[in-house]
């Protein structure tokens, strides 16, 4: 199945689901207790279900009604189903929450997008300054004991491993420090239904965090953050079509992002919800991706289309993330005719117009920027491999339909 895109102009409101990223965290957390635990707002894509499924295949009862899931009961098994774990990155979220609540944990190497290495020792490292015992394979990760606290310092912020060390920290015993942990949206919900489950943690939305480890978790009801990359893909496709929009988000979450494309367009930013009006594409000057609130790695496929669209502009763009992702997205925006030189991790793009072709989503974000150029490219564009945009997004071709898109299914 491939989506088909001819340039059409997107007008009207639209509102934005659960954050997949919010929604895998959450999930691999409510491990830490047999009591449910129960999710709202939660997307039904092929990334949450697959999560859902290594639960039930594990012991946990699931129920899904609409866009609220229930969680509950114990694992009978910490072996994580390898069939399952390698089709998606999150079943690592897994690893801090097992532990922590079972004291053992068994990992296949998880999948996801081939946008770099993405390794575990970040993870892996913080477990064992917990005391925990940690084997690693080529294709296995093992990891048992009973997690005590400790000071751990990240290398680098990052957003996997700081949801991991959160989840073992909460059952440790004693009291345990992080320092240079992420700060992302979704951290930050992940710390809050912690606290709401009976965990005691000090600095949410901090660097430095501490947490004092407790005997026992119980169950919580939270609703799931919006999703601010979806939140960005639909502001980029109204403003790579030369159309207006509202869109219903989380508008401090997207600041870097607003900051970014601030002089192509009229924004107006609310309390819950941002509109767009768009204008002539003025490039999108120097983005380097970061830890939040650096500019988010996710949302670089979608300025890059944005930057390739805009006519007699120079863009520098540089990934500083995931080593792939910039190389593989600037391959298949110049087959639309995108004029790019490519040296390292840094892209310079000479904006100009783009043109339909024949291209692939080799990730879930890059085919959402694939979605974003063919919008405002001249013919029709056909993008494959789109069982990865279902990754992360909820019937997208339907509701940019409904903001007035010409994009099917073929």
């Amino acid at each position: 199945m491939d989506y088909i895109v001819e340039p059409s102009r997107l007008f009207g409101k639209i509102s934005v689901y659960g954050a997949k990223n919010c929604a895998l965290a959450l999930l691999g957390a409510s491990v830490l207790t047999h009591d449910e635990v129960i999710l709202t707002n939660c997307p039904s894509i092929v990334d949450v279900n697959n999560m859902l499924s290594i639960l039930k295949l594990m012991g946990k009862r699931v129920l899904v009604e609409g866009d609220k899931v229930s969680i509950s009961g114990h694992l009978f098994t910490t072996c994580i189903p390898k069939d399952i774990a390698k089709l998606l990155r999150g079943s690592s979220l897994l690893l801090g929450s097992m532990v922590g609540r079972y004291g053992s944990v068994n990992l296949p190497l998880p999948g996801g997008c081939a946008i770099g290495s993405r390794p575990l020792d970040i993870h892996l490292e913080g477990l064992n300054k917990l005391g925990i015992v940690v084997e690693q394979s080529k294709s296995t990760v093992t990891c048992f004991g009973t997690p005590k606290g400790n000071v751990y310092t990240m290398r680098f912020p990052s957003v996997g491993a700081t949801e991991n060390m959160l989840c073992a920290c909460c059952l440790a015993q004693g009291q345990s420090t992080l320092i240079n942990c992420a700060t992302e949206p979704e951290i930050v919900a992940l710390e809050k239904m912690l606290v709401q489950m009976g965990a005691k943690i000090d600095g949410i939305g901090k660097s430095v965090v501490h947490i004092q480890g407790v005997e026992g978790l119980h169950g919580t009801q939270f609703q799931i953050i919006p999703d601010r990359i979806v939140a960005a893909t639909y502001l980029s496709c109204a403003l790579a079509s030369g159309g207006s929009i509202t869109v219903n988000c989380n508008p401090k979450d997207l600041f870097a992002f607003l900051q970014t494309i601030a002089s192509s367009c009229k924004l107006s930013i609310y309390k819950n919800a941002v509109s767009l009006q768009s204008r002539s594409l003025q490039g999108v000057g120097q983005v380097q991706t970061g830890p939040y609130p650096q500019f988010a790695t996710d949302m670089q496929p979608l300025i890059l289309s944005l930057a390739a669209l805009s006519s007699g502009s120079v863009s520098i763009i540089k990934e500083d993330v995931f080593e792939n992702r910039l190389a593989n997205q600037c391959n298949q925006l110049i087959k639309m005719g995108a004029e790019i030189s490519l040296k390292d991790n840094i892209a310079v793009v000479m904006g100009g117009n783009l043109v339909g072709a024949t291209v692939k989503a080799l990730d879930l974000r890059g085919g959402a920027g694939l979605v974003v150029a063919a919008l405002g490219a001249k013919g029709k564009t056909r993008i494959s491999g789109i069982e990865n945009i279902n990754r992360g997004y909820v019937d997208l071709a339907q509701n940019l339909s409904n903001l007035g898109a010409k994009i099917s299914c073929s």
